[in-house]
């Protein structure tokens, strides 16, 4: 598996989740990487509290993309992947240069919509709600993941939520 793709995965993640949280767009009602959440997880999980903020905004975003797009097994967003690349993101969690590429992603709004604005070089599309990206097959693209910040950026921008996603069925 590229390891790039991966990693650029995993840091548009963090990025749309970090955004969507009520801090910001609110899109979910969850607000795990805001300083008070930090202060209250950091003592209980002084090593991990990183990882603790990740997959609590995780389950929050896959919730309300589940609740858009539904839930299968041919069905797949950017808050719920194949098993293969959620094990492979969880590796990553543990490395400390991806953990500090990471944290530095989202040090603030300015920076983590930045990142999603370099990393998508696509042309403006304006779509809302749920959107088919492609089929299973494209999930592997790295042009697709630019789509898929693409979108959320757009989405952010224009304060219509968007939920991109990749099925088998069309």
């Amino acid at each position: 598996m590229d390891k790039n793709l991966i990693a650029r995965i995993a840091v548009i993640r963090v990025c749309v989740g970090y955004l969507g949280e009520k801090d910001h767009f609110s899109w979910w009602p969850s607000s795990f990487f805001s300083k008070s959440s930090e202060a209250f997880l950091k003592p209980v999980f002084n090593k991990t509290h990183f990882s603790t903020q990740y997959y609590g905004v995780k389950a929050a975003a896959a919730i309300v993309h589940d609740d858009h797009i539904g839930i299968g097994k041919d069905v797949f967003h950017l808050f719920r992947l194949p098993e293969l690349y959620e094990i492979e993101i969880h590796g990553l969690l543990g490395e400390p240069d991806s953990l500090n590429f990471f944290l530095k992603a989202i040090c603030d709004k300015n920076s983590a919509q930045n990142f999603l604005i370099e990393f998508s070089n696509i042309k403006t599309v304006k779509n809302f709600g749920p959107v088919r990206l492609g089929e299973m097959k494209d999930i592997h693209k790295g042009t697709t993941w630019k789509a898929v910040a693409h979108h959320y950026m757009e989405g952010f921008k224009s304060g219509n939520k968007v939920f991109p996603y990749f099925s088998a069925l069309k």
